[in-house]
Formats: structure tokens, sequence, C-alpha cells
């Protein structure tokens, strides 16, 4: 029955994160204040990086932040959920609740690369990733930020920098499930308000970046070929570049 009741949640929070993972800010702010279509600019992807090539940082800052949010929110929901009712009581003990609302964060990216509302046509869950790893081990999304500013620069691809830092991402997190004391810093987010170096967190780090890397395929194929074009945001009252 154990076995029964986690498999349940699993799926309902996988469900919950994807409903709310398929709302595509990219498509209502382009098409509801810009008055463009991203499918039909740039790249045609529905994510922050074609819409700064569309219609400039601003727009792009707020997908990314609200795409980052919508991933977060399903985690926090099921944490909250796994925390404080009786839910708890039903998983056996020595079983991490985590499986639970980190597979709702999951989902949601599911959710923003193939959404329910708007024709399974979404982004490559960059965005959902860092807000996955921000709101959950600040401590490791901080770090991570940082590598991908630094990749940033120099190469100046959001591609590369996106690559890189979900794998460096990655490997900070087994890292920190193997020798978790350096990472051991008070903050929010576990039961304990301590950083979570559990290795269910590191099998989700494996599970988000093998899916964002698989997401830039075409970027990949495009960078060993020595093709893939620097990441230019639209200027006001200026031409694409």
């Amino acid at each position: 029955m154990a076995i029964f009741y986690i498999a349940l949640f699993i799926i309902i929070a996988a469900l919950t994160g994807y409903l709310l993972g398929s709302v595509s800010f990219a498509v209502l702010i382009t098409k509801y204040v810009y008055h463009v279509d991203i499918y039909s600019i740039g790249s045609g992807n529905a994510g922050g990086t074609n819409v700064g090539r569309a219609v400039g940082k601003v727009g792009a800052f707020s997908v990314i932040f609200l795409d980052a949010i919508k991933c977060t929110l399903p985690i926090w929901i099921w944490f909250f959920v796994c925390n404080l009712t009786g839910l708890q009581n039903l998983i056996p003990a020595g079983v991490s609740m985590g499986w639970i609302y980190y597979t709702a964060g999951f989902a949601a990216a599911v959710g923003h690369t193939f959404p329910l509302y708007h024709h399974f046509k979404g982004g490559k869950a960059v965005s959902c990733y860092a807000g996955f790893v921000m709101f959950t081990n600040p401590i490791i999304g901080i770090i991570g930020f940082s590598f991908f500013l630094a990749v940033y620069f120099f190469t100046k691809r959001v591609s590369v920098g996106s690559i890189a830092t979900v794998i460096f991402g990655l490997i900070l997190a087994i890292i920190a499930a193997v020798f978790p004391a350096p990472f051991e810093w008070t903050f929010l987010f576990n039961s304990a308000l301590r950083f979570d170096g559990s290795y269910v967190f590191a099998v989700y780090m494996f599970i988000y970046a093998s899916y964002v890397v698989l997401r830039h395929r075409p970027n990949i194929i495009r960078i060993i070929n020595k093709t893939e074009p620097e990441t230019h945001y639209k200027k006001k009252n200026n031409s694409q570049k």
C-alpha cells in the first residue's frame, strides 16, 4: 500500500507541475504586450533568449523570471503539502519526499517544452532549470549563475553558457551529495533549513541536465560545426542584429 501511495502522489505531483509549466509566458507576453508572434521570429523558440531577439531585454528578462517562478511554484506547493499535512504519515520512514516535489519541478520543465495550452511548442527549459536550482539550492544557483555569466562573456552565446552551466551544476550536486560538509550553509528549503545535498536532488539534477542538453541538440551540432550565431537582443528603436 505504501508503494501505491508514493506512486499516486508522484503522478499527481507530475500532473500539477506539467499543467503549471504549460503556461507559456513567452507566447503570452509577446502576443499581448508586444503584439508579435514569437513562433515566427528568430529561431521560433518560445523561450527567453528568442524573446530577447524579438522584443528586447525587458521582455526577455520578464519571461525568464516568470518561467523560473512557474517551475519553482509546484515544487514549493508539494513541499508544503508533504511537510505540513498528514501526507508524510503515508510515506514509509526513510523514503525522501523529495521524489514527490522534485518530480513536480521537473514536470514543469516538460510542460514548458511541450505546453498543453500552446500546441506543444515550447522552449528549451533553461529558465525552468534556473528556477529549480536557484530556489531549492541557492548556493549552487549563485555559483552556477556566475559560471554562466563567465561562459557567456567569453563566447557571447547563451546556448553555450546554458549547456556548460547545467553540466557544471550537476557536478556540484554530485560533489555535494558525496561531500556535503562544505555546502552545509543555513538557508531556506528543506525541513532542517539547510542546503539539500541529498542523492535525490543529485538524481533530479542529472535528469534536468540531460533534458536541457537534449533540448539543445541543434545548438550542439552548430557549436561543433562552428556555425552557432552569437546571441544579441533587439535594441529599442533599432533593427535586430
